[in-house]
């Protein structure tokens, strides 16, 4: 191609991405009942006729743009026009409210730490940062991720120590990214985001024969193999987002993962965060080792009975004997800290298994949610879903009424399946995923529009839930095509920013009681609907693996996970959600850990979680008062 047929192709993909552009934003302010059919053209054009390098140059042209903060306000005054005061927008931009906030490690007194929601905070005595690995320049080729760091490790044992002596409670706290109060405390906070140093693949001190791999046994595909996975060693407060690029340095990959990476580690396997798949467990059944810093400051790697340490190398180890780590290999305690709620101490380092790098293919297919109901139903549930590596289902909690034909008026729903992609078989595979919501979640001030838009449209909701199903339908058309990628890049779901403004409670139930959850979430919504409290977001099925931990969601058996999601800021959302809770836990719902706005209480717990009173046990070997936050108290005073 020449020099000049390049420009005439970059000028006019520019061109046409920006009239696109421009007439969207003309809709926005002047005519705002075309803004859904000129979306739909924006994401024709964003997929088809722009590269993923200029869109990510578009998302800072118009980032650059929105900027000023008088332009911002201009905006606000075309929107706010005949909006309820509560419901009136305020665009501010969404880098000051982002949570990958830099603590600095001398933080003065008087500090405030939120969850993300902002339902939760805390205004401690003190903030502590430690660790002593790179947050803000984050890199696994750094000479010192090759290193144990035992100097972070003696200093949160100290606090500890200190801590008690003065009868402080002490928690460690890392993206904030549970909806609960889980994490808050009002005595001594430890930011992790330091606690990152070590980033290697797992050898010291490890059983010969887990050094070089080992043979796991897995059932995808209703079929049993085998595969190789590997340990790797990393940092209790690694972000997921920087765990992934370790492990991708190192030739790795997670197993499995939620759809969003902005979670650290420590937390995401504290409250058994998982993604989708029944033959594949919650990220906590990845841990095969764990150091944590417990009352007294007593650090112990905790692991199950047949552990992959070797004790007697182990426990002749200068480092070992002069840190006074204790090595305790039991299925009891691990299956208690592996779920530790931020109980059981702090986590420091663990030791994750994981896999050679490898690819998926994801295919989504919209369905009317009664015949993929009846179809499912028709076969075993189990082997219907274990029929993928990975399987969920995205479904609208309304239909759309005001649809013109009468299929358009029947609930839908998105079945999103994964498979293992083997090279030269899957050459129909798009490159890209729809990219509408990936660009959208890139501009500044998306995250503040969406519950405005929302909010002005309460009405369209069902319509426009059922747009957004049909836009992450395959990018090719109706037709299909799937998408294939690294599976770093196909797990994560790409919502950035917006990621801060969608919030949800989830809740577990068996394979034989999903259908009428179903049915029931389904009957709240469409009763509170003609009060206009609406979900502005489809729910979703993810299915899950049994995990031995005590305090997982999946604990007593395979579990499909409902998730309820909505936009932060949208009237009558946080009531609606309310109220589907306690619906939910009348029905049998295993509520989760981070995701959820009603009261915890002892009954309730002892209920959901069989073997809370031996994790109890477990919190007062490991963790004690110490670490005994409100949250915690109120379950066992209650």
């Amino acid at each position: 191609m020449s020099a000049l047929t390049k420009f005439i192709t970059w000028k006019k993909g520019n061109t046409v991405v920006s009239w696109v552009l421009f007439g969207l934003l003309v809709q926005v302010i002047f005519n705002r009942k075309n803004v859904p059919a000129h979306i739909e053209v924006l994401d024709d054009t964003l997929t088809h006729h722009c590269s993923r390098t200029k869109r990510n140059r578009w998302v800072s042209v118009i980032n650059f743009i929105v900027t000023p903060r008088y332009i911002r306000r201009l905006i606000e005054s075309q929107l706010n026009k005949k909006m309820a005061d509560h419901e009136k927008v305020i665009l501010s931009l969404d880098k000051e409210l982002t949570k990958d906030e830099l603590f600095e490690k001398d933080k003065p007194h008087r500090q405030k730490w939120g969850n993300w929601y902002g339902n939760h905070f805390s205004e401690p005595l003190k903030f502590f940062v430690l660790g002593n690995g790179e947050f803000d320049n984050f890199s696994p080729k750094h000479e010192s991720c090759k290193s144990y760091d035992y100097k972070g490790l003696f200093e949160v044992s100290e606090l500890v120590k200190n801590a008690e002596k003065e009868n402080r409670k002490i928690r460690a706290v890392g993206s904030g990214h549970a909806l609960t109060a889980v994490a808050q405390c009002e005595d001594f906070l430890v930011c992790t985001q330091n606690m990152n140093m070590t980033q290697r693949i797992a050898k010291e001190w490890i059983k010969n024969e887990y050094k070089d791999g080992f043979d796991v046994e897995v059932n995808f595909c209703n079929k049993k193999s085998v595969e190789k996975h590997f340990l790797f060693e990393t940092g209790g407060g690694t972000k997921i987002r920087h765990l992934i690029e370790a492990l991708t340095y190192h030739g790795f990959a997670l197993i499995n993962q939620g759809g969003s990476s902005i979670q650290s580690i420590s937390g995401a396997i504290a409250t058994s965060t998982h993604g989708s798949g029944i033959g594949i467990g919650p990220v906590s059944v990845f841990a095969r080792s764990m150091t944590i810093v417990g009352k007294g400051g007593k650090i112990f790697r905790v692991e199950p009975s047949d552990g992959i340490t070797d004790p007697a190398e182990f426990n002749k180890d200068d480092q070992v004997k002069k840190y006074g780590i204790e090595l305790i290999q039991d299925d009891e305690k691990f299956n208690a800290v592996m779920v530790g709620i931020g109980s059981m101490g702090i986590v420091f380092s663990m030791i994750l298994e994981a896999q050679p790098n490898y690819r998926l293919f994801e295919e989504r297919i919209s369905y009317n949610w009664e015949e993929l109901k009846a179809e499912m139903q028709k076969v075993d549930v189990y082997k219907f879903i274990n029929a993928h590596r990975h399987f969920e289902v995205l479904i609208n909690p309304y239909r759309d009424l005001t649809a013109e034909t009468e299929d358009g008026k029947q609930r839908k729903c998105l079945v999103t399946t994964r498979d293992y992609s083997e090279k030269g078989i899957r050459e129909q595979a798009g490159r890209e995923r729809n990219y509408i919501s990936s660009f959208i979640s890139g501009i500044a001030i998306s995250g503040r529009l969406s519950p405005w838009v929302f909010n002005k449209n309460h009405q369209a909701i069902p319509a426009m839930t059922n747009n957004s199903i049909h836009r992450l339908v395959d990018h090719r058309g109706d037709e299909g095509g799937g998408f294939e990628d690294d599976s770093r890049f196909v797990l994560d779901q790409g919502l950035g920013e917006l990621k801060f403004y969608g919030y949800a409670v989830e809740f577990g139930f068996p394979l034989e009681k999903v259908f009428d959850a179903v049915d029931l979430i389904i009957k709240v919504c469409e009763e509170a609907q003609p009060y206009h409290h609406l979900l502005a977001a489809p729910f979703s099925l993810r299915f899950v693996k049994q995990c031995d931990a005590h305090l997982s969601m999946m604990n007593q058996h395979d579990t499909c996970m409902i998730e309820l999601v909505s936009v932060k800021g949208v009237t009558g959302s946080l009531p609606l959600f309310k109220r589907l809770e306690r619906e939910l836990l009348d029905f049998g719902a295993i509520p989760h850990w981070g995701l959820s706005v009603e009261p915890w209480y002892r009954e309730r717990v002892e209920k959901a979680f069989p073997r809370f009173k031996d994790w109890e046990l477990q919190q007062a070997f490991f963790g004690g008062k110490t670490f005994k936050n409100a949250f915690l108290s109120r379950i066992q005073d209650s």
